[in-house]
């Protein structure tokens, strides 16, 4: 399946991105998130304007169980692997799940672009393409893992949007930058 979401931002295109790859993002998000319960980066480098970055997400699962088989909260984990280019605003992502039998059937990439809005505030539009390659069943779980995936990025915009608007009321406090 191929989706779009977008999220708003309150600060410019930059800025936001900026904050987004910031290389101690994760400790400022990850006691606001309710969805996410590990976010490890793996590796992150910056060179000519790009950051790219390896990360680790263990979301809350949301499959407990197929049947009467039980799913390891394993399943669900994934290895987000992005390259940013700050100045043209645009980046590129590709989420692969560490469990091999499930990263076999299931392939998750895309595109972000950052737009500027009016009064100084950004949009952040994702897209891209999810496949899960299961017989008969791998559409219907394809919209059920971008229901949960949905809800994981809303409230990922809504944690970074209180993380930069704390950071521009307290400007030379530090944070993520």
């Amino acid at each position: 399946m191929k989706y779009r979401v977008e999220h708003e931002f309150p600060c410019d295109a930059t800025t936001m991105l900026q904050a987004m790859y910031a290389a101690d993002i994760g400790a400022a998000m990850l006691p606001l998130m309710t969805r996410i319960t590990e976010y490890e980066v793996l590796s992150r480098e910056e060179t000519d304007g790009h950051v790219r970055r390896r990360t680790r997400y263990l979301p809350v699962p949301a499959i407990r169980s197929v049947g009467t088989k039980a799913v390891p909260p394993k399943w669900m984990e994934w290895i987000e692997e992005s390259d940013a280019d700050i100045s043209r605003r645009t980046g590129t992502y590709s989420n692969t799940p560490t469990t091999p039998m499930i990263a076999k059937r299931l392939t998750n990439s895309g595109e972000m672009m950052f737009e500027e809005l009016p009064q100084g505030r950004s949009k952040r539009i994702l897209t891209g393409k999810l496949r899960v390659d299961v017989f008969l069943l791998g559409s219907i779980a394809e919209r059920l893992i971008f229901a949960y995936a949905r809800e994981i990025l809303d409230e990922e915009a809504r944690v970074m949007a209180t993380i930069i608007a704390a950071q521009q009321a307290t400007p030379n406090k530090g944070g993520a930058k």
